[in-house]
């Protein structure tokens, strides 16, 4: 595993755990954005996420609030 492989990784689990641990209410990206502590560009984030909806692990709805599937 290199080191861009363990970054993603590790991003997806601070997503995945901010939005269980907020699972009662909509989260937006902006919110998750600033509430992770991203160290990485907006676009990274954005894959990161997309990457997430692919895998079925979170939704996104049509006004950018992201939950767990």
């Amino acid at each position: 595993m290199n080191e861009q492989d363990s970054f993603f990784e590790m991003a997806e689990q601070q997503i995945l755990f901010y939005l269980y641990d907020h699972k009662d209410r909509a989260v937006s990206k902006t919110e998750l954005w600033e509430n992770i502590g991203f160290i990485g560009t907006k676009a990274t984030f954005e894959s990161i996420l997309f990457s997430l909806k692919v895998k079925k692990f979170i939704e996104v709805d049509d006004a950018d609030n992201v939950a767990i599937a």
